[in-house]
């Protein structure tokens, strides 16, 4: 059975939620740092991502390639992806997830702004329109 995008994103968005009150439950339970949890998050993450990649023969496709525009853009992803995720377990250190989360997750807004300037996707009333209801959503729940 092959899951479609909306699925995989279905998913993906459970997780990060749930990741979330993880995080704070392991601080509450006397994690000694929000970075702590991180390692410990990151390690099950990489062994995992890895083990999905090697067994499906992407690793050595993307090595082969060499420096190619494609190792460029997967390494840019990765230094901005960790500063992004520590920056999310910093905030939740310091500030309550019911404000930190909206805030954090207006990166779906941003992707939908970029995937629009750079990548040349349909601009639609009805995308501005859910842009604006998500800013406001935003406001109002992180206020």
């Amino acid at each position: 059975m092959t899951l479609n995008y909306v699925t995989w994103a279905l998913i993906g968005m459970a997780g990060y939620s749930v990741t979330t009150l993880f995080m704070k439950l392991a601080m509450r339970a006397g994690a000694p740092s929000s970075f702590a949890v991180l390692a410990v998050a990151v390690i099950i993450v990489a062994v995992s991502t890895w083990t999905i990649a090697v067994s499906r023969g992407d690793i050595r496709t993307l090595i082969a390639q060499g420096f190619s525009p494609a190792f460029f853009w997967s390494c840019l992803t990765g230094v901005v992806l960790a500063i992004a995720v520590i920056s999310l377990f910093r905030a939740l250190t310091l500030g309550p997830a019911s404000v930190v989360v909206p805030i954090y997750g207006m990166f779906i807004v941003g992707g939908a702004i970029l995937g629009i300037i750079f990548l040349k996707e349909s601009l639609t009333w009805q995308k501005v329109a859910g842009i604006a209801v998500a800013v406001v959503g935003v406001y109002l729940i992180a206020s």
